[in-house]
């Protein structure tokens, strides 16, 4: 399957519903998740505009049998490719979500994101991504839930030990 992806794409005439069939088929086949994961940056790559529609045709293939593992391969796989990975995540994981509808999978879409964006080798948050305890971060110090945090230690959302800050309704 990763090969004809790849004679496709190399001549031209792959386009997003030959991207679907092919990986409606490799599904089909049962195609381990690095074959998949394969695929997928391969007809991203090969279409970085369409990302989104590549990574959502390719969630639709697994149908009602998708898995978080196999949205947070997919997604990965699609961004990783991008020419500017970290503004990708998001058309990528929104176009996924559509895919998925109101499957209980569609919830888990909001953390895959911010797992893969913080993974992004262009993340502008990068060293001021994690944080332990507390409202204030220290540089260096170990995540433990991976809370997002903006430049001066603010952290972004929460966890269950560490609240969101409080924000009037414009959002100071």
């Amino acid at each position: 399957m990763a090969a004809t992806v790849e004679a496709g794409r190399r001549s031209g005439a792959l386009d997003m519903k030959a991207v679907s069939a092919v990986l409606d088929s490799a599904v089909k086949a049962g195609v381990s998740d690095a074959v998949m994961a394969q695929m997928v940056s391969m007809a991203a790559g090969a279409f970085p505009v369409n990302a989104p529609q590549v990574a959502s045709a390719a969630v639709r293939s697994y149908g009602t049998k998708v898995t978080e593992a196999n949205v947070r391969n997919i997604v990965s796989a699609a961004v990783s490719v991008q020419p500017k990975p970290y503004a990708s995540v998001s058309p990528i994981c929104a176009a996924v979500t559509r895919a998925l509808g109101h499957s209980p999978v569609a919830m888990t879409v909001p953390s895959i994101a911010v797992e893969v964006a913080a993974k992004t080798p262009d993340n502008p948050l990068q060293g001021l991504t994690t944080q332990t305890h507390g409202l204030i971060v220290n540089p260096g110090e170990d995540a433990s839930a991976d809370a997002l945090v903006m430049p001066g230690g603010i952290p972004v959302g929460g966890t269950p030990t560490s609240p969101a800050p409080v924000s009037n309704p414009s959002g100071n």
